[in-house]
């Protein structure tokens, strides 16, 4: 049971990750091209942190360690929901 919880959160955080990689890329269409640069840094260091994230996840799990394996793989929830919050409070 341990391990589907793990499993279901990095599930979670991919899924978060993606949407977030969605709704910048929706946000882009009419940008300048500061933003766009931006944009597609923004989106590279979401997916290189969902990388390094669910390998992280994958080697706790090996690790027969499920509960920090699911602590780290929702971990992208925080990033996406912060992100979210900070983008809006600039009005980007």
């Amino acid at each position: 049971m341990q391990i589907v919880a793990s499993v279901f959160a990095s599930l979670v955080g991919v899924f978060s990750t993606l949407c977030m990689i969605v709704l910048l890329a929706a946000g882009l269409a009419n940008a300048k091209p500061a933003q766009l640069q931006q944009g597609k840094w923004m989106m590279w260091g979401l997916f290189l942190l969902q990388l390094v994230v669910l390998v992280g996840a994958i080697v706790l799990m090996v690790k027969h360690k499920p509960w920090p394996a699911a602590a780290v793989g929702i971990s992208p929830l925080a990033v996406v929901i912060v992100l979210v919050v900070i983008l809006v409070m600039i009005e980007w």
